[in-house]
């Protein structure tokens, strides 16, 4: 599930897969479902992103999978910082610049079976919060 604020909520199920036997350090990830908008009215969508999983420093790298933007990065999420107030768990950073507008992303795991992800969208045309939340099945 993600909050996106006053554009609603989008519910649906992600999964992960090895995107080539040649690179095991490689996860495809890919989203789908709805967004339900606080009028009611529902859209399907979805996303999908190549999770690089690094060693040295230890991150992970998500890359585009839309057709604009494939293969760059969308953002390097290196380990070793703690979570703001009131986080616990494993969490990992960056930013991500889009035009004049910043995606200060962060990834928090909380075990094996439950992860978040929490956007702060800040610039001079956005200012919001996307907080997802991932469970396993």
């Amino acid at each position: 599930m993600r909050d996106l604020g006053e554009v609603g909520q989008f519910t649906g199920d992600v999964t992960f897969h090895a995107a080539n036997p040649d690179q095991p350090n490689v996860l495809r990830y890919r989203e789908e479902g709805f967004l339900t908008r606080p009028d009611g009215k529902r859209f399907d969508g979805y996303r999908e992103y190549d999770f690089v999983l690094h060693d040295d420093p230890a991150a992970i790298e998500l890359l585009f999978r839309d057709p604009l933007s494939f293969g760059n990065r969308y953002v390097l999420l290196q380990f070793g910082e703690q979570g703001d107030a009131g986080e616990s768990g494993l969490c990992a950073r960056d930013i991500h610049p889009c035009g004049e507008d910043f995606y200060h992303h962060c990834m928090i795991w909380n075990g094996p079976d439950h992860f978040e992800t929490k956007i702060k969208i800040t610039g001079p045309k956005k200012d919001h919060l996307l907080h997802s939340i991932y469970r396993r099945a």
